[in-house]
């Protein structure tokens, strides 16, 4: 059951819907673990959904045999989604589309959820500590630099295809330079035909690079559950729908 609620977010200081899948298993015996995701609005419904198909989340815990998991996804903000998703502006400028200076305010964004978002759950539900983050794109982004904050919260990360292009230098060495533990699991995923402007013909390669890059450190660092694969897919939901369940499958088994 798909139970929304608001929550007053620092980086707004206006009211934010929490979108929360409720499988209505946990229990005190059999506490359920927390999956966090962004952009909510292409979560759950594909009438809602930006891009007319959603992740089918619901349906995707279902085709991966998971009863016990609470999905927390968090509605993007159509004004501040470039700034929250991302704790580093940006040096890149595209057609007025991406500015130099956007972003900044993802340190704020990711305390919002640590501080008050999930207080707000395990007051609201039987819960293990077994917690989650996810997203793609901006949302990859912001859930890689989750890790990076809190490196030893969140046991497991999807990053499907990750928009580190916004600011690689920055992240890249943030991450090399994190204490992320070595047991925390990561999914990592990209597609063949990537881009976020067919104005720059080279993008399906920056996402590769992005993804692979992102793996590289993570070897280098001895994560101990890494999965990494591109896939024949475009930058869109219909991707990540379909890899949904292989990575709540990948994050259920390394825990």
């Amino acid at each position: 059951m798909l139970k929304p609620f608001e929550l007053i977010i620092p980086t707004t200081h206006s009211s934010r819907t929490i979108r929360v899948y409720d499988p209505e298993t946990c229990n005190e015996e059999r506490p359920c673990d927390v999956l966090f995701m962004h952009d909510a609005q292409n979560l759950f419904d594909d009438e809602m959904s930006y891009h007319e198909v959603s992740w089918r989340v619901i349906e995707g815990l279902e085709k991966a045999h998971v009863t016990n998991m609470i999905i927390v996804g968090i509605d993007n903000s159509p004004t501040e989604r470039m700034n929250e998703y991302s704790p580093y502006e940006t040096n890149i400028e595209l057609k007025n589309r991406f500015i130099k200076g956007t972003g900044g305010k993802g340190f704020i964004y990711i305390d919002f959820i640590v501080e008050d978002v999930l207080p707000a759950i395990k007051n609201l539900y039987h819960t293990s500590n077994n917690y989650y983050m996810a997203g793609s794109s901006m949302g990859a982004y912001i859930s890689m630099f989750a890790a990076m904050r809190y490196p030893s919260l969140f046991k497991g990360i999807g990053c499907f295809s990750i928009a580190s292009w916004f600011n690689e230098d920055k992240f890249l060495n943030s991450l090399k330079a994190s204490s992320i533990s070595i047991d925390t699991s990561f999914f990592i995923s990209v597609g063949d035909q990537e881009t976020s402007s067919d104005d720059l013909k080279d993008f399906p390669d920056i996402y590769i690079n992005n993804s692979k890059h992102v793996y590289e450190v993570l070897e280098n660092k001895g994560i101990r559950h890494v999965s990494f694969q591109i896939v024949n897919g475009k930058h869109n939901e219909r991707q990540w729908m379909n890899l949904f369940p292989e990575f709540i499958k990948f994050i259920s088994q390394s825990s």
